[in-house]
Protein backbone atom coordinates (compact mmCIF):
# COMPACT_ATOMS: atom_id res chain seq x y z
CA UNK A 1 0.00 0.00 0.00
CA UNK A 2 1.26 3.16 -1.15
CA UNK A 3 1.57 6.04 1.34
CA UNK A 4 -1.30 8.35 0.33
CA UNK A 5 -3.42 5.12 0.30
CA UNK A 6 -2.55 4.12 3.89
CA UNK A 7 -2.41 7.74 5.29
CA UNK A 8 -5.94 8.10 3.68
CA UNK A 9 -6.67 4.84 5.18
CA UNK A 10 -5.43 6.24 8.56
CA UNK A 11 -7.29 8.85 8.42
CA UNK A 12 -10.34 7.21 7.59
CA UNK A 13 -10.03 5.39 10.74
CA UNK A 14 -9.63 7.85 13.05
CA UNK A 15 -12.94 9.73 11.83
CA UNK A 16 -14.49 7.06 12.20
CA UNK A 17 -13.57 7.20 16.01
CA UNK A 18 -16.43 9.74 17.26
CA UNK A 19 -15.44 12.51 20.29
CA UNK A 20 -18.37 11.66 22.75
CA UNK A 21 -18.17 15.40 23.12
CA UNK A 22 -19.58 16.16 20.13
CA UNK A 23 -22.41 13.67 20.60
CA UNK A 24 -23.05 15.67 23.98
CA UNK A 25 -23.50 18.59 21.91
CA UNK A 26 -25.90 16.84 19.40
CA UNK A 27 -23.51 16.50 16.29
CA UNK A 28 -21.20 13.72 16.22
CA UNK A 29 -17.89 13.75 14.86
CA UNK A 30 -15.14 11.76 14.25
CA UNK A 31 -11.36 12.67 15.29
CA UNK A 32 -10.51 14.22 12.25
CA UNK A 33 -13.87 16.52 12.07
CA UNK A 34 -13.16 17.41 15.52
CA UNK A 35 -9.79 18.70 14.36
CA UNK A 36 -7.62 15.80 17.25
CA UNK A 37 -5.78 14.57 15.09
CA UNK A 38 -2.17 15.58 14.98
CA UNK A 39 0.98 14.57 12.93
CA UNK A 40 0.90 11.32 11.09
CA UNK A 41 4.25 9.42 10.24
CA UNK A 42 4.90 6.73 8.55
CA UNK A 43 7.78 4.68 8.64
CA UNK A 44 7.93 2.38 5.23
CA UNK A 45 9.23 -1.23 5.83
CA UNK A 46 9.47 -4.16 2.87
CA UNK A 47 6.08 -4.95 3.20
CA UNK A 48 4.71 -3.15 6.17
CA UNK A 49 4.27 0.00 7.86
CA UNK A 50 5.02 1.68 11.46
CA UNK A 51 2.98 4.50 12.06
CA UNK A 52 3.08 7.26 14.35
CA UNK A 53 -0.42 9.43 15.75
CA UNK A 54 -0.79 12.37 17.65
CA UNK A 55 -3.75 12.65 19.07
CA UNK A 56 -5.11 16.36 20.75
CA UNK A 57 -7.99 16.69 23.40
CA UNK A 58 -9.88 19.61 23.42
CA UNK A 59 -9.39 20.28 27.33
CA UNK A 60 -6.33 18.98 29.02
CA UNK A 61 -8.69 17.29 31.74
CA UNK A 62 -10.05 15.11 29.53
CA UNK A 63 -10.88 11.67 30.58
CA UNK A 64 -11.18 10.42 26.89
CA UNK A 65 -7.52 10.53 26.22
CA UNK A 66 -6.90 6.90 27.17
CA UNK A 67 -9.64 5.51 25.05
CA UNK A 68 -9.09 7.61 22.18
CA UNK A 69 -5.53 5.92 22.64
CA UNK A 70 -6.26 2.63 22.67
CA UNK A 71 -9.17 2.68 20.71
CA UNK A 72 -7.31 3.93 17.65
CA UNK A 73 -4.29 1.70 18.19
CA UNK A 74 -6.45 -1.20 17.97
CA UNK A 75 -8.49 0.39 15.17
CA UNK A 76 -5.17 0.84 13.24
CA UNK A 77 -3.56 -2.53 13.53
CA UNK A 78 -5.99 -3.66 11.71
CA UNK A 79 -5.21 -1.70 8.45
CA UNK A 80 -3.78 -4.06 5.39
CA UNK A 81 0.27 -3.35 5.60
CA UNK A 82 0.48 -1.70 8.71
CA UNK A 83 2.82 -3.81 11.26
CA UNK A 84 3.45 -1.43 14.32
CA UNK A 85 1.33 1.45 15.78
CA UNK A 86 2.23 3.98 18.05
CA UNK A 87 -0.65 6.88 19.45
CA UNK A 88 0.28 9.20 21.56
CA UNK A 89 -1.58 11.95 23.30
CA UNK A 90 -0.28 15.30 23.27
CA UNK A 91 -1.28 17.41 26.59
CA UNK A 92 0.55 20.36 25.70
CA UNK A 93 -1.23 21.21 22.22
CA UNK A 94 -3.52 23.69 23.29
CA UNK A 95 -6.61 22.91 21.04
CA UNK A 96 -9.40 25.30 19.82
CA UNK A 97 -12.81 25.49 18.16
CA UNK A 98 -10.98 26.46 14.99
CA UNK A 99 -9.30 23.32 14.32
CA UNK A 100 -12.77 21.61 13.61
CA UNK A 101 -12.77 20.95 9.62
CA UNK A 102 -14.70 23.98 8.26
CA UNK A 103 -17.56 21.12 7.06
CA UNK A 104 -18.03 19.95 10.69
CA UNK A 105 -18.01 24.03 11.92
CA UNK A 106 -20.56 24.66 9.72
CA UNK A 107 -22.56 21.09 10.44
CA UNK A 108 -22.57 22.62 14.07
CA UNK A 109 -23.40 25.70 13.05
CA UNK A 110 -26.22 25.05 11.42
CA UNK A 111 -27.70 21.82 14.43
CA UNK A 112 -27.21 24.96 16.88
CA UNK A 113 -29.23 27.27 14.68
CA UNK A 114 -31.84 24.62 14.58
CA UNK A 115 -31.72 24.22 18.43
CA UNK A 116 -32.04 27.91 19.64
CA UNK A 117 -34.57 28.20 16.79
CA UNK A 118 -36.41 25.19 18.38
CA UNK A 119 -36.01 26.95 22.01
CA UNK A 120 -37.56 30.54 20.87
CA UNK A 121 -40.29 28.51 19.75
CA UNK A 122 -41.18 26.57 23.05
CA UNK A 123 -40.85 29.88 24.64
CA UNK A 124 -43.11 31.52 22.63
CA UNK A 125 -45.85 28.69 22.96
CA UNK A 126 -45.29 29.65 26.88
Amino acid sequence: MENTELRESIAQTLEAIVDPCSIASGAPAGLVSMGLVGDINIMQAANSADVEVTLFVTEPGCMMSALFQITAKQKLEQIEGVRNVDVKIDYGHIWGPEQMTPEYRERLREYRSCQAKHMQALHASA
